[in-house]
């Protein structure tokens, strides 16, 4: 019997978050309750603006999911999930099938993913679909102490939540011109709005003397992307130029900060590989991998993952 296709509706959501927590932690070979605690990466993406989630239904009943983000240029799609008591039955090609079709109409001029580097049967059913693997996507974190951290941001950033209403749309657009920077059409606002919108989170905004420069949207504590106790890095980056080791060094030390003093001291990130520099130096600062995984891209290029940027994500 062939799946049925269809947005996944507000009554699906909890089954929606049970299908995801329990094939990853089938998969994985984890404790679900331990693994995800109280995060709700599944509703929280659910409400965003800028997705769209895709349902599979058998006899009635959810058997599976994709999520698809909308970045500008970029569309990316993630978790893609099925029951476990359904792997095997062509429900997860289905589901690319449709992804496939939205990211058409969205006319998205690159399409990414993040999954296994170890699983023949995860990247041989993307690369039917011309996802191809580059470079690794190691998952860092560490645990900052507040001691040795201000207690409050410095001068040079300030809070997406604590600005003027005013003052937000050209906030957004100066981002949206740092993602066109780092890629052609590149755009975050959406990722900002949904963490302001849904508190469920801050957006870091970091600035060279009047000029927006960088921002971190992170997502805070439970009930977000992550769990208690937790600060998740979605997206970070500083524009392309000069100075970079002091940029860098900059909102990094932002980031920790406010994950300190929010009570989340568990900073955690993605970094590509290809982001040479950004990389080495968060390996210096003691910052150590919880998971790898692998890039893929259709067409098979890199978008931002370049050595000369400097960008924390992980399109997970």
């Amino acid at each position: 019997m062939d799946a049925i296709l269809g947005p996944l509706t507000v009554g699906e959501l909890d089954q929606g978050d049970e299908i995801f927590r329990s094939a990853f932690s089938t998969y994985l070979g984890v404790d679900k309750e331990t693994a995800w605690g109280d995060s709700d990466l599944f509703r929280t993406r659910w409400r965003a603006r800028n997705t769209q989630v895709i349902a599979a239904r058998m006899d009635g009943k959810l058997v599976g999911s994709n999520v698809l983000t909308l970045w500008g240029s970029l569309g990316w799609c993630g978790p893609l999930t099925v029951g476990p008591e359904r792997w095997g039955q062509g429900i997860a090609k289905t589901l690319m099938v449709e992804t496939e079709r939205v990211f058409e109409d969205w006319k998205v001029v690159h399409r990414a993913l993040f999954t296994f580097p170890n699983s023949a049967k995860h990247i041989g059913l993307y690369q039917r679909f011309g996802y191809w693997p580059q470079r690794l996507t190691p998952i860092l974190e560490r645990r900052v102490d507040s001691t040795s951290l201000p207690s409050r941001l410095d001068g040079s950033a300030r809070l997406f939540s604590e600005t003027l209403p005013q003052e937000r749309a050209e906030f957004l657009r100066e981002i949206r011109e740092i993602g066109d920077a780092l890629y052609p059409g590149l755009d975050l606002s959406g990722e900002v709005e949904s963490v302001y919108h849904q508190h469920i989170g801050e957006t870091i905004l970091l600035f060279d003397d009047s000029r927006l420069i960088g921002f971190a949207v992170c997502h805070i504590g439970g009930r977000s992307e992550t769990k208690s106790g937790r600060t998740y890095v979605k997206f970070a980056a500083i524009s392309p130029g000069t100075a970079r080791d002091r940029r860098r060094t900059a909102l990094l030390k932002s980031v920790e900060t406010l994950a300190a003093h929010r009570g989340a001291p568990e900073v955690e990130f993605g970094c590509n590989t290809a982001h040479r520099d950004t990389y080495r130096s968060l390996v210096a600062l003691g910052y150590r991998s919880e998971f790898i995984g692998v890039l893929m891209s259709s067409p098979d290029e890199p978008t931002y993952q370049r050595p000369e940027l400097d960008v924390l994500n992980d399109l997970r």
